[in-house]
């Protein structure tokens, strides 16, 4: 006999129940504590033993000339960030100025929620917004975190690979396989994708339920949405505009090295970007606050930078991504309803101008929609 069961039942005994609630609580306050932990961590290693005097001289010797240009080139890779994630669609259903806002408030809310939950922000309101289904949204919002991964880690492998540090360099090769590992898998799995539904829906009919029922629904409609990254029409288009987006924001690194007069080459330039990215899949604190400044400052250092003046550098990289997504994503919260309106209307009148220009597209839309249900 179980000792968690009554004799001749199946209901577990309150003892086991209180037990199972406290690992649950426990889990729960550990998720939530863990990151700051590691970025308590990160901060100490980041700024102990660091001269507060030379740290502030370096922030104040900036030419701010270099930085205004960092920000704007900041501000044009969101926007080209924007134009991206309309391609990441299956299908055209969210207009230039919605994907740039909803973009915004995600990146913004990921600064100051923790474990990423922007991403679930972004894709709730991008859900609404176009009329898709929170799964579908969340797939492009995933297919953009892969191919950021992967174009990163072609920079790194292309022009970054072995310079700085020995160790730190193959951690970071070991990322970029792992991106490389994820991008392959998808691939096979999309590959493969009518097969793989046909097994789910046999399970499906075999269980007969509404919870199996609702899990083949979303992997549908999962799949669908990373569908893109297997078109041959999309996926070029959706590099091009990936090696654009990062071709800017390498400009922007090698504009912060120059506000501190740092003579990085070009190779070190892409080092200290894929740094500062990479670091960020740390599960740290909102917005990857020490943990940036941290792995950041010692890659800088593995090249030669002396430890203050680079963690000005890191500093400043971290507070330009902060100001250009804070105060546009703050804006978009705090009016998100008037927002979701606004672009809620645009959509509508997109949809309607493009069904009266194309009636047969009109009807394609329909099916489609009917063929993917809301939920």
């Amino acid at each position: 006999m179980n000792s968690a069961t009554q004799p001749g039942s199946s209901h577990p005994l309150p003892q086991a129940t209180d037990r199972t609630s406290a690992l649950r609580v426990l889990r729960g306050i550990a998720i939530k504590v863990l990151p700051w932990i590691i970025t308590a961590t990160a901060l100490y290693f980041a700024f102990n033993g660091i001269d507060f005097g030379v740290l502030v001289s370096h922030l104040h010797e900036v030419e701010f000339w270099w930085v205004a240009l960092a920000i704007g080139l900041t501000a044009l890779s969101y926007i080209l960030r924007s134009r991206r994630w309309q391609k990441l669609f299956p299908e055209h259903t969210l207009s230039f100025s919605s994907a740039l806002r909803v973009l915004f408030l995600g990146f913004f809310m990921n600064n100051i929620l923790p474990a990423r939950a922007g991403e679930f922000v972004r894709a709730h309101m991008g859900a609404k917004i176009a009329g898709q289904t929170r799964t579908l949204v969340l797939a492009t919002v995933a297919s953009e975190r892969l191919v950021d991964g992967l174009t990163i880690s072609f920079l790194f492998v292309l022009f970054a690979l072995g310079v700085g540090d020995a160790n730190l360099s193959h951690n970071m090769l070991i990322v970029a396989w792992l991106f490389a590992g994820v991008g392959v898998s998808v691939v096979a799995v999309l590959s493969v994708r009518a097969k793989l539904l046909k097994i789910a829906e046999k399970l499906h009919k075999r269980v007969d339920s509404k919870s199996s029922e609702y899990a083949l629904d979303r992997l549908e409609l999962f799949l669908h949405g990373l569908s893109p990254l297997c078109s041959p029409r999309k996926m070029p288009r959706i590099a091009a505009w990936s090696l654009i987006i990062w071709s800017v924001e390498l400009l922007v690194y090698y504009c912060v090295a120059q506000a501190f007069q740092a003579n990085l080459t070009w190779a070190q330039c892409v080092l200290f970007l894929v740094a500062v990215n990479f670091s960020s899949l740390i599960p740290a604190a909102p917005g990857g606050i020490g943990v940036i400044e941290a792995v950041a400052t010692a890659v800088l250092m593995s090249v030669g930078v002396e430890r203050e003046h680079a963690l000005s550098m890191a500093i400043c990289q971290h507070a330009i991504q902060y100001l250009v997504v804070g105060i546009p994503g703050a804006v978009i919260m705090f009016n998100w309803k008037k927002t979701l309106d606004q672009v809620r209307a645009e959509s509508e009148g997109t949809a309607t101008a493009a069904a009266t220009a194309h009636p047969a597209k009109r009807n394609q839309t329909e099916l489609s929609t009917r063929s993917h249900v809301n939920g």
